[in-house]
């Protein structure tokens, strides 16, 4: 039950109003307490009574007690940081965060699937995960610790993208996008963490018509970055020297490589056409798309001898830890947290029902 429901049931529609009211069903023996618990959450954590906070934190630091590395789906939802430190407070510190809070990965992947949701606004919290091979990710982007430097915001508003494409956008899309510009860029970033940790890198998966890439730091330099447009159009473009990671992987989109070693440059497409054409015709097999479609590129592979393409996720297997890949062969130190943005600050605090 959220607090929309409490608010329909006890006709109070100020939250602070509402507040007394939850916590007198939390202390009863009603069926709805397990409800208030959760409206209590989502109005702020600091409403929770002491009690049922102790319980919690218990409850979730017996849960990471038994937690073991496990692939991280929150880096199929947004975008990721990785340092090569197993000092949590210092990780905090960097990216401006406070109030850390024991967390699964439970609770993370749902904080950065919240992140990814919403791409304009500033993050308000972020999962840090425990050391990871010597690795400790971040999920989320946070920004709203650096002050706004105004000498940006004109040069931004003096940009031809500004001229020809925010100037038609609403006042709330260009103010934000202003903000963001007021900053210092991500691979600045990057190569300011790389200062301090002897190596900083970001990533992001490409989605559908969703862009992606990643950036490598050392040193507080930027050494490679790569923007992808997206992963139905593969186009990406790299900036800086080659990195070891990349060794035996492609560049360039599957028509231009086939193209270029001899072979049709549709021919892959053909066969994801048939296979589309196919599954429309079948749909009552059960075998997923992907997965046919994931079949017939092994044999694609083997037949042409096409690399697999470079992605962010792969990168990160081969330059630092791959989320997707962990798991018992995975040394790990310590637990993960989720932590407040200075926007998370401003707003309040923490707030929000979380799985355990």
């Amino acid at each position: 039950m959220n607090v929309d429901h409490y608010i329909a049931q006890l006709g109070i529609i100020d939250r602070a109003q509402l507040v007394p009211q939850l916590q007198q069903i939390r202390r009863s023996h009603l069926p709805e307490r397990r409800g208030a618990l959760s409206a209590l959450a989502e109005i702020g954590w600091h409403t929770i009574e002491p009690a049922d906070l102790t319980l919690l934190h218990r409850f979730i630091m017996s849960k990471l007690a038994r937690e073991r590395p496990q692939p991280l789906r929150a880096a199929e939802e947004c975008l990721w940081w990785a340092l090569p430190t197993d000092d949590q407070a210092a990780v905090l510190d960097a990216f401006g965060l406070s109030d850390p809070v024991p967390a699964t990965v439970a609770m993370g992947t749902v904080v950065a699937s919240q992140n990814r949701r919403h791409p304009i606004e500033e993050c308000e919290r972020v999962y840090v995960t425990a050391v990871l091979d010597g690795w400790t990710l971040v999920f989320g982007d946070p920004t709203s610790h650096y002050p706004r430097d105004d000498r940006r915001i004109q040069e931004s508003q003096e940009s031809y993208f500004w001229e020809t494409v925010m100037v038609n956008e609403p006042d709330d899309v260009k103010q934000a996008w202003l903000t963001r510009k007021s900053r210092p860029s991500r691979d600045e970033r990057c190569a300011e963490l790389s200062g301090r940790f002897g190596a900083a890198h970001w990533y992001k998966e490409a989605g559908d018509y969703e862009w992606g890439g990643w950036g490598i730091a050392e040193n507080g330099e930027t050494i490679r970055e790569a923007n992808l447009v997206d992963c139905v159009h593969e186009e990406l473009t790299l900036f800086g020297d080659p990195h070891p990671s990349e060794r035996g992987l492609r560049a360039e989109p599957v028509s231009e490589w086939l193209l270029e070693h001899g072979f049709p440059p549709d021919a892959w497409d053909d066969i994801v056409a048939g296979i589309f054409g196919y599954r429309i015709g079948n749909l009552s097999d059960g075998v997923p798309f992907a997965e046919v479609r994931d079949a017939q590129w092994a044999e694609f592979q083997q037949r042409t001898g096409i690399p697999d393409a470079m992605t962010p996720m792969r990168i990160a297997e081969r330059a630092s830890v791959g989320p997707l890949t962990l798991g018992p062969h995975t040394r790990m130190a310590g637990h993960g947290v989720v932590a407040l943005t200075e926007r998370g600050r401003q707003g309040g605090g923490h707030r929000g029902a979380l799985p355990i």
